[in-house]
């Protein structure tokens, strides 16, 4: 008796769970609005104008209709109420995919938008945070005329096989409130013959502030340092008496070891690196271990002349994204942040780059 009293129990409980689950709040998909792409701009009164692209899933199973609506509030949280105003379903935001800032907004500083709107339980983790160098409501007009939502998409495969170091939200968050660092986004522009949209490099926060814009070959270079997975090709031109010539390798990857001579305030950068070539002059041989030696040389200089001058770049605007001052801090415990980055503009960084070419020979 006791052996089935027990079944008994176990029976109705799991009919309780299944009933609690049954119970959890769902949401049709078609009568909700899903925003997947939200970008906010300044307007000139001050106010916020948000811009949300987001599929129209109320009309035909077979319709690629995107909705496009753009509306003002004085802030952020505000900006999903007013939208509901113009739709006849909830306007859902927690499955956006990427929030877009128009420049001139970034510019002004993003740390309302920040405390008060990413951070918002209701906004899904799963983001990508990137600046527009037009307006983001021009920019996602552009999506709107496309019939396209792929600019998450086209974020991701600039992360995974070309320029982009990989991003997300976890990452800006830890830059943009962390000691000793600087936030970075993803930058991306409008081709003015075409009107499409392409990606265009870094942009660097100083605090809330945009400061700084990486373009695309800057942003390369910054991914081999910061990035152990960057697939992207680097070009570098040879001269020959009196013609240029092209040298291309792929790189596959990279490590960054910082080391921090605390009586010589100076940091050294050791840069290991694999890469192959793609492309190189006809002058050259790859079965002849000679050439390949003048290669990487003519490679490692070019890389440490890159590295030297994007540097430079961040010293003089002074703004950190790389961390440089998170990494002095974990090997000095006497580290200032003031104390740093008053030193930093003119800090002694030297960088050393180990390359080894795993194979080569695609092009010649």
């Amino acid at each position: 008796m006791k052996k089935w009293r027990k079944h008994i129990i176990i029976f109705l409980l799991l009919t309780c769970i299944t009933g609690l689950i049954g119970c959890t709040r769902t949401r049709i998909i078609d009568k909700i609005s899903i925003v997947h792409v939200f970008g906010f701009d300044l307007a000139d009164n001050g106010d916020l104008v948000g811009t949300a692209l987001f599929p129209e899933y109320t009309k035909s199973k077979d319709s690629d209709e995107i909705q496009y609506l753009s509306v003002k509030a004085p802030t952020g949280i505000l900006l999903v109420r007013n939208m509901s105003e113009y739709t006849s379903t909830p306007v859902e935001i927690s499955k956006i995919r990427v929030l877009l800032f128009g420049k001139n907004y970034a510019e002004e500083g993003i740390q309302d938008m920040v405390d008060r709107f990413i951070i918002n339980p209701q906004v899904g983790t799963n983001i990508q945070i990137a600046i527009s160098t037009e307006s983001a409501k021009e920019t996602l007009n552009i999506f709107k005329e496309e019939k396209s939502l792929t600019l998450a998409d086209r974020l991701r495969h600039n992360m995974e096989r070309h320029t982009l170091p990989n991003m997300n939200l976890h990452v800006f968050l830890n830059h943009f409130y962390g000691e000793g660092m600087d936030a970075y986004v993803p930058m991306v522009t409008t081709e003015d013959k075409n009107r499409r949209v392409k990606i265009d490099g870094l942009g660097i926060f100083k605090n809330n502030k945009l400061k700084l814009h990486l373009n695309p070959e800057q942003t390369i270079i910054f991914s081999l340092i910061n990035d152990e997975k960057t697939e992207a090709d680097y070009q570098i031109e040879v001269d020959e008496s009196d013609r240029s010539e092209n040298l291309v390798i792929r790189t596959y990857q990279s490590k960054s070891k910082w080391d921090w001579d605390k009586e010589g305030q100076k940091l050294k950068l050791n840069l290991q690196l694999e890469a192959t070539l793609t492309h190189y002059p006809d002058r050259f041989n790859s079965e002849k271990p000679e050439d390949i030696r003048k290669l990487k040389k003519l490679i490692t200089e070019k890389l440490e002349k890159d590295i030297d001058k994007l540097l430079a770049l961040l010293k003089e605007n002074e703004v950190d994204p790389i961390g440089l001052g998170n990494i002095v801090r974990s090997q000095d415990r006497s580290w200032k942040k003031d104390s740093f980055y008053e030193l930093y503009p003119a800090l002694p960084i030297q960088a050393d780059i180990n390359l080894e070419i795993i194979h080569s020979g695609l092009q010649s």
